[in-house]
Parts: C-alpha cells; sequence; structure tokens
C-alpha cells in the first residue's frame, strides 16, 4: 500500500469514528423506562369466568344410553343430580387501562363478553370485582367500573397529532405475562379490518399476543393513544401487525357507555363498495377513488336527500374519502340527527348534499335480501358473446328490493363476463344504471352498451351477499 492509499484510509477511519459516536447514538433512542414504570400503575389484568353449563351426561349421548345397564347404573347413583348443569369452563386472562380516578377501566368486549364474573388485578396484586358498564362489539369496547377511589389513570392523547413512524409502548400480559412492554412504532393510520367497519385502526409493529387485549397503547408521555386490540397472523401469534382502536373512538364510547350503557352510532342507510379502475372508467370518472354507493335503503337518511345506486361520494363531512372503508369510521362516530355536507360524483358531474344522519341498527334488508337460492333452470335466449340469462322466478323475485326487477345469469363465460366475476346464479338489476325488466330488455341494452368502447357498469345481486358492481368491457 503507497502513502497515499494509506492516508486515504487513515482519513476514512477517522471520518468513520468521529461520525458514529456510540454516546450520541444511545441519547437518540429515547428512554421508556420512566413511562412504563408510572404507566404500570394504570395497567390491569382482567379475569372473566364464564360459565358455559353442560350436563354431567349430555342430551345426545343419554339418548344412546337410554335403557342401558349402564344409564340404570347412573341414575342410581346421581339421581336428580342428572339433571343439574354444572360450570364447564374456567377463568382466563385480558388486559384492561384504567381511565378515571373513580374506577372507570376500558377493555376490549371480546375479553369480557359472556362472562359472568369479571375480577380486575392491579400490578400490587389488589383485586377488585368489576360490573360491566356497557359494551359495544362495533368497536371492540367494554367498559368496567370497580369500586376504588384517586387511582392513577391514563390521559388521551391528541390523536390528530399522531403520525406514522411514532413511537409506542403496549402493555398487557400477553400469554398470561403481567405488566409486559412492549415498543415499537405507528405503522399505519385508518386501516379496516372489514369486520369492525366502525373503527379506524391504529396499525403498529409493537408486539401483542393473547392477553395483551384490552392494554393501553401509550405515546412517549404516556398518554393513551389507543387500546389493543387484535393482530393479523396466520398462526394466531404476532406475526408483526398489531392493531389498537384510536384513542378519539376510545372516548367517544367510553362517554355513551357512561350515559346510557350502549352506543348510539350515526346511519347513512347505504351499502358501497371500492370504486376500481374498471368501474371508474365504466362510469366516466377520472379517478379511481371514492366509496361507489351499491345499495340505497327505502326510507334511508341517503335516500330521503336523493342518493342513488351508482352514485359515489368523495367527501363526507370534510374529509376525503379515497376507498369504501374510509367511510363507515366516520359516519359511525358522528352523533344521531348530524347535518353532514358530502360530495357526490353523479354521471361525471360532482355536486354537493346535506344529510340528516339517522341512528344505526342492524339492516335487517341487506342481510337478508340475497339469502334465496337462485333456480337456474335451463336457457332462454344468447347474446352471441357467451351469457345466457332468463327471467325471475317468483322466488328470485322475492329475494330484492319491491322496486327491483332484473334477470338470473344461466351462463357466463368467456371475455368478458367470467373475467369480470359474473358468475352463474348472479342476478344482473341494471346496466348502465338503466333498471332490467326481464331477458329482452338486457339483451337490447347490452347490444346497445357493448358498441361503446368503455367498460359498462352492472349492478348484480349474488346470493348471500350484498349487491355490488362489477364492470365489463368488450
Amino acid at each position: 500500500m503507497n502513502l497515499s492509499h494509506r492516508s486515504l484510509m487513515v482519513a476514512l477511519t477517522f471520518v468513520a469514528a468521529a461520525t458514529f459516536n456510540p454516546a450520541l447514538f444511545a441519547a437518540s433512542y429515547p428512554d421508556f423506562a420512566p413511562v412504563i414504570d408510572k404507566a404500570g400503575q394504570s395497567v390491569v389484568n382482567v379475569i372473566t369466568t364464564k360459565e358455559e353449563p353442560i350436563k354431567l351426561v349430555p342430551d345426545n349421548v343419554r339418548q344412546d344410553l337410554e335403557g342401558t345397564p349402564l344409564m340404570d347404573l347412573l341414575k342410581q347413583m346421581y339421581g336428580d343430580k342428572l339433571e343439574e348443569k354444572l360450570s364447564g369452563k374456567g377463568p382466563s386472562l385480558g388486559s384492561g387501562s384504567v381511565i378515571s380516578a373513580d374506577g372507570y377501566v376500558v377493555t376490549n368486549f371480546h375479553v369480557v363478553d359472556g362472562a359472568s364474573k369479571i375480577v380486575v388485578r392491579f400490578k400490587d396484586r389488589t383485586e377488585y370485582a368489576a360490573t360491566l358498564v356497557g359494551s359495544d362489539n362495533g368497536t371492540d369496547l367494554a367498559l368496567l367500573k370497580i369500586n376504588a377511589k384517586e387511582l392513577p389513570f391514563f390521559a388521551y392523547s391528541d390523536n390528530s397529532s399522531i403520525k406514522v413512524g411514532q413511537w409506542v409502548i403496549a402493555i398487557g400480559a400477553p400469554f398470561g405475562f403481567e405488566n409486559s412492554a412492549t415498543v415499537g412504532v405507528i405503522s399505519a393510520l385508518g386501516r379496516s379490518l372489514g369486520q369492525e367497519r366502525d373503527v379506524p385502526f391504529l396499525q403498529t409493529d409493537a408486539a401483542i399476543n393473547p392477553g395483551n387485549s384490552g392494554g393501553p397503547l401509550l405515546n412517549e408521555k404516556g398518554e393513551l393513544v389507543g387500546i389493543n386490540s387484535q393482530i393479523v397472523s396466520e398462526s394466531g401469534n404476532y406475526a408483526g401487525l398489531s392493531f389498537a382502536v384510536p384513542s378519539d373512538v376510545v372516548k367517544n364510547v367510553v362517554e355513551q357507555l357512561k350515559t346510557r350503557g350502549s352506543v348510539a352510532r350515526g346511519w347513512l342507510g347505504l351499502a358501497f363498495q371500492d370504486l376500481d379502475r374498471g368501474l371508474a372508467d365504466s362510469f366516466g370518472i377520472k379517478t379511481a377513488k371514492g366509496a361507489l354507493i351499491s345499495k340505497v335503503l327505502p326510507n334511508s337518511p341517503a335516500s330521503k336527500v336523493g342518493i342513488k345506486e351508482g352514485d359515489v361520494i368523495t367527501e363526507f363531512n370534510g374529509r376525503e374519502i379515497f376507498k369504501a372503508t374510509d367511510l363507515p369510521p366516520i359516519v359511525g362516530l358522528l352523533p344521531i340527527n348530524s347535518k353532514v355536507a358530502m360530495k357526490v360524483i353523479r354521471g361525471q358531474k360532482e355536486m354537493e348534499v346535506s344529510v340528516v344522519l339517522g341512528k344505526y341498527s342492524q339492516p335487517e334488508q341487506m342481510e337478508g335480501q340475497n339469502s334465496k337460492k337462485v333456480s337456474l333452470g335451463a336457457k332462454l335466449d344468447e347474446l352471441q358473446r357467451g351469457i345466457t340469462v332468463r327471467d325471475l322466478e317468483e322466488n328470485e323475485q322475492g329475494a330484492l328490493g319491491k322496486d327491483q326487477s332484473g334477470v338470473a345469469v344461466v351462463y357466463a363465460g368467456g371475455k368478458p363476463w367470467s373475467s369480470a366475476g359474473l358468475r352463474r346464479g348472479d342476478i344482473i338489476v341494471t346496466v348502465k344504471s338503466n333498471q332490467i325488466t326481464g331477458t329482452s330488455d338486457f339483451y337490447k341494452v347490452m347490444r346497445e352498451a357493448s358498441k361503446e368502447d368503455k367498460s359498462i357498469p352492472l349492478l348484480v345481486v349474488r346470493p348471500g351477499e350484498m349487491q355490488h358492481y362489477i364492470s365489463v368491457k368488450f
């Protein structure tokens, strides 16, 4: 090595040594110990007992044993006790977060669901019997009350300041290991997990496992960012994807549970789906963002202001809607009778509509409307494009709304039908927002539509599913 090379190596070594200072590197990470130590006083174990009554001899077994010597012996030994029901399940363990000095504790709905007895245990092993104030399956939250005063509790954080990449701390009892702390960052905001459509979940990579449910997710100040709720994993254990109910949702639900023991949320009376590129093209919309309306319930708040199937909601209450799952959490957290402005695209034109939210109730019309099976029968007519449909039978018409009609798909093969997702048994209700009254009407509308060089939206009812749009392009 010549002098110039040696000088260069020395210089690089010096620069590296000067750049990497272990003390400075360590100091760049926060010290979570004081926060965790203090927070541990407000984290509790929620111990539930769920009594699932079982008989000494189950009824189905008893039927097989009746009249046998063994059954005669059991009757002699146990007599009337054969008819008694015994408790069949022991205690299970979750976590909870104290949110007030006078003994209110938040946990998950699934932690206390069906519990006959609830006990709250603190870090110092002090135990209290807890009563269930109220619960809400839609947000997976439950509020407990214990008879205690002057408790250390978590303050709510300002969730409007939460950003992806910020530090968070999770504390709970994974697999029964009490007061376990894990650290991570916020991975994403506003996640939808499908089944809990009313929650814009916080995603974090802080390790959460069974037993963490109901425990707090905290920021560096020890403020409550969210309540740890669930994970997504193929194994059932932590796989880097953990989800928490945001503190603003927690606060809203807690206030309602305190007041009336239940949660009332805003309701539009709509079913909707994501707007993909094909559907956007078929409706003549430039960008594939927004919530595409696939169903409007009769006499719902949305129907009263003229919202129609095929409309696309792009903004609601001042917040932009990028995908269908953005809408339910915003609607569900607004008070009933709130007057809210929303922007809607209809026929390539944007308009603003004000709607007064109703009270949410399980939309039985939506769940039940597609529950009947479709009878397939023989084909009646053919369009030379690989699809065969027929008029609806009486039971199929009953599966639709009273103002709806359509045709049943007998065969859908090749492009564009099967590739668009259309399949045998589907009921086509509208084509390009035109109501279909029968087979001749369908083929007439399709022949005209197929002449256009763009995607065509079809509103489809599928047995057992919510009606939705698909797009076909010839």
